[in-house]
């Protein structure tokens, strides 16, 4: 059961019941707000050491090259990314059973939803800045500001918690569309929720060992076994620009 601001270290394991959830927040300016009845593995998370206290909803801009590697086997995250150090090797990447997406920021929601007919849903929608997706059957597909692309298909592992043996179709043809205005408001109600999880969170510089995981607060605004705590109603948050179709940060 993690609680707001328990410590998580990589190697963890996050399973949320349906209908909780849970935010991680992170010491290099990235937030993931993970939705019910997901599965998500802390792969890696090393961070360069940093010299001074960092307040979480103060970073803009990661304080030190960092490298960040999740995967989700089913569910559904929104994650908020700092501006990375690409050019000195930072990386933030979430991989799924389909293949691997590389967060280039800001602001993006990553499903991959197994179902009980052998198929599964992917979706990869990017609000502000850039994705780019690249699946073990297809090359690398970019995904820019205001659009998602989306897939169904074949999906029947041996083991749904632990699928990286199972072998993906030979292709995959994902569907290229336009962020509806329902699912940027959806974007917006996310982010408020992100970044009322921010609030009083705070890294300490601690050598080598000070990158940090903080479960930063409660999602969607349910109880159970993703988190339990505080369930008053986040501040107001300023208004994102709405996305530029085909914008993106570059990589």
């Amino acid at each position: 059961m993690l609680h707001d601001g328990d410590q998580v270290s990589d190697q963890t394991t996050i399973v949320t019941d349906p209908g909780a959830g849970v935010i991680l927040v992170f010491s290099n300016g990235a937030t993931v707000d993970i939705s019910g009845d997901s599965r998500l593995d802390i792969d890696e998370f090393e961070q360069d050491p940093f010299s001074v206290d960092l307040k979480a909803s103060d970073l803009k801009q990661e304080p030190a090259t960092s490298v960040t590697k999740l995967s989700m086997t089913k569910g559904e995250l929104v994650g908020r990314i700092a501006h990375l150090n690409v050019d000195r090797g930072s990386e933030f990447t979430v991989r799924n059973p389909v293949g691997a997406a590389g967060i280039r920021g800001t602001f993006f929601r990553h499903l991959f939803r197994p179902g009980k007919d052998h198929k599964a849903h992917l979706s990869l929608e990017t609000f502000e800045g850039l994705i780019v997706f690249t699946g073990l059957a297809t090359g690398p597909v970019s995904i820019g500001a205001g659009h998602k692309f989306e897939a169904t298909l074949e999906y029947d592992p041996k083991d749904p918690d632990n699928p990286w043996d199972w072998l993906p179709p030979a292709s995959l043809t994902l569907e290229g569309l336009f962020i509806s205005p329902l699912e940027g408001a959806q974007f917006q109600s996310d982010l408020q929720a992100i970044l009322a999880a921010l609030d009083g969170v705070v890294f300490h510089p601690v050598g080598p060992g000070s990158a940090g995981i903080k479960a930063g607060g409660q999602s969607g605004g349910t109880t159970g076994a993703g988190y339990q705590g505080d369930t008053s109603a986040p501040p107001p948050v300023p208004p994102l620009n709405p996305p530029t179709p085909g914008a993106g940060s570059g990589p």
